[in-house]
């Protein structure tokens, strides 16, 4: 029996059950319908930027992508089908795992080896960025948990920073009060841990986004090798699957480590060692 167990875990089984389960349930007319999107750019390759770029973020104003090497570090500027536009050196961070942006030149940078926050000033035409002395909130409370933090993403809604933790616990904790605070001014910081269902049923999370027109929150599980679709209320609505033969792959991506959303729906999706997804709604389905 343990032998069977150890054999459907190694090849995700349960993850795989779960998800054909959930897409055969009716989905409220305000859900993506994950179960229809199609894979539109498979595997493109993301070459000269090492070999383990983490986390993704679309830029509304520029209508690109952002993402992170810790390697370097770098930060990585991408077109929408996964061409390299710029590349930023970074100093004063050891360990850079998330990147979100929040509005104008301003990103917020996730710190795993020190579980904190820091924002940054990137402007247009840089290619090298100091951020020894920004903005940062250290997130003490998760010190000494035995997985850090993996993923960052902006609610311009609710004016919230969202933080996935891949384990031990997994949670999505949301973060308010540090992006607007004055210099000089007192501050209010409130941190609260989004609900228990937001990761039910997932291995680890990876990376999370947020999809403004719905409230709805989006989080990627490497080890289960899917996406899922949140509500406001933490309830699942559906799964994006990252396995061959599912959603149109002809391979399954390998090592999931970041996930955008645009603006006409389209998901966007990065893996180790650096390659390049893009789903977009099925047919049918409105973007």
């Amino acid at each position: 029996m343990a032998a069977l167990l150890a054999l459907a875990y190694a090849f995700r089984l349960e993850a795989i059950a779960w998800h054909i389960w959930h897409a055969q349930k009716t989905k409220p007319h305000h859900a993506l319908h994950l179960k229809h999107y199609v894979v539109e750019h498979e595997a493109v390759k993301i070459p000269g930027v090492g070999s383990d770029l983490s986390d993704l973020s679309y830029n509304h104003e520029t209508h690109t992508l952002f993402t992170v090497s810790n390697q370097k570090p770098l930060i990585v500027e991408l077109s929408l089908t996964g061409e390299v536009l710029r590349t930023i050196k970074v100093t004063g961070i050891d360990d850079m795992e998330g990147i979100a942006h929040i509005s104008g030149h301003r990103f917020a940078l996730l710190n795993e080896a020190k579980h904190s926050v820091v924002l940054a000033e990137i402007e247009d035409d840089v290619h090298e960025v100091d951020v020894s002395h920004a903005p940062s909130l250290t997130l003490a409370m998760y010190a000494n948990d035995n997985k850090g933090f993996e993923g960052i993403a902006w609610d311009q809604q609710r004016q919230r920073l969202l933080v996935a933790k891949e384990r031990s616990p997994k949670r999505v904790i949301a973060i308010q009060g540090f992006v607007d605070a004055v210099p000089g001014q007192p501050v209010a910081i409130h941190i609260e841990k989004l609900s228990e269902t937001a990761s039910c049923g997932l291995r680890d999370l990876s990376a999370v986004t947020y999809e403004p027109n719905s409230g709805h929150v989006l989080l990627l599980s490497d080890d289960s090798r899917m996406v899922a679709e949140y509500d406001a209320e933490g309830r699942l609505l559906d799964t994006l699957a990252l396995w061959r033969g599912f959603q149109g792959l002809h391979r399954s991506v390998p090592q999931a480590e970041g996930l955008a959303i645009g603006p006409d729906k389209r998901i966007y999706v990065i893996s180790e060692p650096n390659l390049f997804y893009v789903f977009k709604p099925g047919p049918g389905k409105h973007i």
